[in-house]
C-alpha cells in the first residue's frame, strides 16, 4: 500500500506544479493588464476566494498579493524534507497527497476568481461557475429537510454516453442535487439527460479548474452554517465529513492536475469514487464500476434515498420542481388569468370519501384543444381519524409542489388564482388529466400517513361545472381564512418548536408561533403543529408557553426552559418580539437580514435574494455570515419575509414603523401587508416612507430621504437606548 500511496503523493505534487506555474503565469498576465491594486472582491460572498479564506483564516484582497500567497504555498507543499524524500527516492505520505491537494484548490480558485475579475461573467451557457453563498443558503432548507438527500459532484468523462446518462438520471431518480464539470456534461445530454439547474443537475464548467467551485459548496457550509471560524480547517473537515451528506465521482483517465484536486476534496472531508484502478483508501479513495458509483457514494455517506413509484407515464420526483413549461413547449394550461380554474382540499368523514377513487368530470386531454387555456377544478376530499380542519390548508398548499414534481408538469399559485401547464412531451407521453389524481392521492397519502387514512380526488374540466365548483370553493377559502386569523399568540397555550436546521446548525432553535413563521419562511404555526402529528419524535415538538415574564418583549419562562436545552446551553433566553435583546438566533437559511441601523434609527431589511446596493454597505452575505450558525446577535437578526407584515413583527422595538428601506422588490411582493399595516399603526402612508434603492442607496441618501418624508422612526426612542447584550 505504501508505494501505491507513494505514487499518488507523486501524482499531487505534479498536478500542484502545474498547477501552481499556470496559476503564476494567469496572475502576471492579469496584473499586467490590471495592475497589483485589483480586488478580488468580485464575486457573491462573505468569503473572498473561499477555499484560501475559508481553510487558512486569512483574506487574499488584492491581485498584487497573489504572488506572495503563491510562494507561500510552494514553500509549503514543496519544502525541503518533501523534496528530500523525492530525491532520495524514499516513501510519500497520504499526508504529503492531502497537503498538495488543499493548495491545489487554492491555486484553483484564484484562477477563477481572476477570470471574474478580467470578466464579470466569464461562463456563457450552459455553465453556471460560481455558486453565491446566497444559493447555498437556498439549498440549506432542502438538504436540512431531507427534500434533497445529498449532493453528487461528477466530473470528468465516462467511457460511454450510455454510462453518463445512467449516472444522470439515477441522480435525478434519487432526487439528489447534481455538480457536473467536464466532457460528462455533454455526454448526458447527447444520452437524453436534461441538464440545468432547474433539473438539479448543475453545469459548473468545462477545465479542471472550475471543479474548485463544487468544493467551495462544501467548505462555506461549515461557516454559513454551522458558525465556525475561517481557518480552524480540523473542525471544519470533521463538519463537512460529518454534516455535509456529499461525495464526489471521477470518470476516465485521471492525469496529475486531477489527481491534486481529487487530492484536496478527501482532505476537506469528502470521499472520491473514481472508475479508474486505484488504491482504495478507506472512505476516502474507492474504486468502483461507474453504474455503482451513486448507490455506493450513498452507501458511503449515509445518504438514504426513498424513490418515488407511481403509475404515471412520465418522470416524477422532486428534482424537476424547479423547472419550467414555457408557452411553445406546452400543450395545454388551466388558469393563470386565462381560464378559471382552483384547487381545494376538503375534510370529510370517513364514510364519505372513498379511498383511491379519481374522477374526471368533463373532457379529457385527448378531447382539448392544443396550445389553448382550458377550465380546470381539483377537489381532493381527505378522511382520517386524526385529521383536523386546520390542517386543510397546509395539505392544500403542497399540491403546489406535487405538480411541479413531474417532469412534464408545472404549476405557480394557488386556490382560486393557481396556473398549470403540461408540456407536449408529456401529452406525447400519454399523461392525461386523471393523472393529476393519481399524483395527489399518493403523495397525500405518502406524506400525511398519520393524518389521513383516506383520499378521493375530482377533478373537473366542464367550464360551467368549473365556475359552479369554483363559487363553492370561494366559500371554503373564506370561512378558512377568518377561522386561521382568530390564531393568535395569545389564543394558544403551545407555540412549536423547529430544529431541522441542526443538522447544519447544531445550537440553533426556531420558535414558531402563530404570528411569527420560522425564519426561513418555510413552517408556520399550523405547518409545525401537524408535523409534531406527523412526526412526534421529528424536529417540530411543542413547547408549553408557561409563565409570561415579559408581554412586550414576547418572553416565556417554557420557551426559556425549552431552548436552553434544546440549544446545548449555548441559548439562555429569548425574546421573540425584539431584534435587540435577546433575539431568536439564526441558522442560516433565513429569507431576509434585518439590520438595526442607529443613524436612521430604524431597520434595513435585506432579502436574500438582492444583490445591489444598499444603505449598510455591506452585502446581504457578509451580513448574513456574522449570524449564521445559532448565534445571538442583537441588532442584526434573520427573519422570513411574512414576518414582516405580522403584528407581533418586532413590536417591543416599534414594529413595522421601524422599518425604514428594503428593495424594491420585497417592497411591492409586501405591498398590500405594507399599507395595512401601516394603517393599523396610524401611519396609512407607510408604504411610501419606507425608502428603496430607487431613492437611497448609501446612508447619507437614506437619512436624506427620511427627514423629506418624516418618516416615523425619527421621532421613536433611540435605538441604542433599547440594546442590550445577551451575558
Amino acid at each position: 500500500m505504501s508505494e501505491k500511496i507513494t505514487i499518488i503523493a507523486k501524482l499531487a505534487l505534479s498536478g500542484f506544479k502545474k498547477a501552481l506555474e499556470l496559476t503564476r503565469q494567469i496572475t502576471s498576465e492579469a496584473i499586467k493588464e490590471l495592475g497589483k491594486d485589483a480586488s478580488l472582491e468580485v464575486l457573491d460572498t462573505a468569503y473572498n476566494i473561499p477555499s484560501y479564506h475559508i481553510i487558512t483564516g486569512k483574506k487574499l484582497e488584492k491581485l498584487g498579493d497573489v504572488p506572495k500567497v503563491l510562494d507561500e504555498l510552494e514553500s509549503k507543499v514543496l519544502s525541503k524534507p518533501v523534496l528530500d524524500k523525492i530525491y532520495l527516492g524514499k516513501e510519500l505520505t497520504i499526508e504529503n497527497a492531502l497537503e498538495a491537494g488543499l493548495a491545489t484548490l487554492i491555486l484553483a480558485d484564484i484562477i477563477e476568481t481572476i477570470k471574474y475579475v478580467r470578466t464579470p461573467k466569464p461562463y456563457k451557457p450552459p455553465y453556471t461557475g460560481f455558486l453565491s453563498d446566497s444559493q447555498i443558503r437556498a439549498l440549506g432548507v432542502s438538504l436540512a429537510s431531507g427534500k434533497i438527500p445529498g449532493i453528487v459532484v461528477v466530473l470528468g468523462k465516462a467511457s460511454t454516453n450510455e454510462i453518463a446518462g445512467k449516472i444522470g438520471k439515477e441522480i435525478q431518480s434519487s432526487g439528489m442535487l447534481g455538480l457536473l464539470i467536464g466532457p460528462v456534461i455533454e455526454q448526458m445530454e447527447k444520452a437524453g439527460v436534461r441538464v440545468g439547474a432547474e433539473y438539479n443537475l448543475i453545469p459548473l464548467g468545462d477545465t479542471v479548474t472550475s471543479a474548485v467551485h463544487a468544493a467551495n459548496v462544501a467548505l462555506r457550509a461549515p461557516t454559513i452554517f454551522g458558525g465556525l471560524k475561517p481557518g480552524d480547517i480540523e473542525k471544519i473537515r470533521k463538519y463537512i465529513k460529518e454534516r455535509v451528506p456529499a461525495f464526489v465521482i471521477a470518470l476516465g483517465p485521471l492525469d496529475d492536475v486531477t489527481v491534486a484536486a481529487g487530492a484536496g476534496v478527501i482532505a476537506i472531508g469528502l470521499p472520491v469514487l473514481t472508475d479508474q484502478p486505484v488504491p482504495e483508501i478507506p472512505e476516502a479513495l474507492i474504486p468502483v464500476k461507474p453504474e455503482e458509483a451513486v448507490s455506493k457514494g450513498c452507501e458511503l455517506r449515509g445518504i438514504k434515498i426513498k424513490p418515488l413509484k407511481l403509475e404515471i407515464p412520465i418522470a416524477y420526483g422532486p428534482v424537476f420542481e424547479g423547472k419550467a413549461i414555457r408557452k411553445h413547449d406546452m400543450y395545454v394550461e388551466f388558469g393563470g388569468g386565462r381560464s378559471p380554474a382552483f384547487e381545494l382540499v376538503v375534510m370529510k368523514p370517513l364514510k364519505e370519501v372513498q379511498d383511491g377513487k379519481i374522477e374526471v368530470i368533463g373532457p379529457e386531454i385527448d378531447e382539448m384543444e392544443e396550445g389553448k387555456a382550458h377550465p380546470l377544478g381539483i377537489v381532493v376530499y381527505v378522511a382520517g381519524k386524526k385529521m383536523k380542519k386546520e390542517y386543510e390548508p397546509i395539505i392544500e398548499r403542497r399540491i403546489h409542489e406535487y405538480i411541479n414534481y413531474g417532469e412534464d408538469t408545472w404549476h405557480i399559485g394557488s386556490r382560486d388564482i393557481c396556473w398549470i401547464r403540461i408540456s407536449k412531451e408529456g401529452y406525447r407521453k400519454g399523461f392525461k388529466i386523471r393523472h393529476f389524481g393519481v399524483i395527489l392521492y399518493t403523495m397525500i397519502k405518502k406524506d400525511f400517513s398519520a393524518i389521513v387514512d383516506k383520499v378521493q380526488v375530482k377533478l373537473i374540466t366542464d367550464r360551467d361545472e368549473v365556475l359552479k365548483a369554483r363559487e363553492e370553493a370561494r366559500k371554503f377559502y373564506a370561512e378558512r381564512d377568518r377561522r386561521i386569523a382568530a390564531i393568535t399568540d395569545e389564543s394558544v397555550d403551545v407555540f412549536y418548536s423547529c430544529t431541522l436546521c441542526q443538522s447544519f446548525a447544531p445550537n440553533h432553535v426556531c420558535i414558531i408561533t402563530p404570528e411569527r413563521p420560522g425564519l426561513c419562511g418555510a413552517v408556520s404555526y399550523l405547518d409545525a403543529k401537524a408535523s409534531h402529528e406527523l412526526q412526534p419524535e421529528g424536529p417540530n415538538q411543542p413547547v408549553p408557553k408557561g409563565k409570561c415574564l415579559d408581554p412586550v418583549k414576547g418572553e416565556w419562562e417554557g420557551v426559556n426552559k425549552f431552548v436552553y436545552e434544546a440549544s446545548h446551553h449555548a441559548t439562555k433566553r429569548y425574546h421573540l418580539y425584539s431584534a435587540l435583546t435577546y433575539p431568536v438566533t439564526s441558522c442560516g437559511c433565513f429569507e431576509c437580514v434585518l439590520v438595526a441601523s442607529f443613524e436612521a434609527n430604524g431597520f434595513i431589511i435585506i432579502p436574500r435574494e438582492y444583490t445591489g446596493e444598499n444603505p449598510t454597505g455591506l452585502r446581504f452575505s457578509t451580513l448574513a455570515g456574522m449570524i449564521g450558525g445559532g448565534k445571538q446577535a442583537p441588532g442584526t437578526v434573520g427573519i422570513c419575509k411574512k414576518y414582516i407584515v405580522s403584528r407581533k413583527f418586532f413590536k417591543a422595538d416599534g414594529g413595522i414603523k421601524r422599518v425604514v428601506w428594503m428593495p424594491k422588490s420585497l417592497k411591492e411582493e409586501l405591498k398590500e401587508g405594507i399599507i395595512k399595516r401601516g394603517e393599523e399603526e396610524g401611519v396609512p402612508d407607510l408604504y411610501d416612507k419606507i425608502a428603496d434603492e430607487t431613492v437611497a442607496k448609501t446612508m447619507d441618501e437614506l437619512l436624506e430621504y427620511l427627514k423629506k418624508v418624516d418618516h416615523p422612526a425619527l421621532k421613536m426612542t433611540p435605538l441604542e437606548k433599547l440594546m442590550e447584550y445577551p451575558e
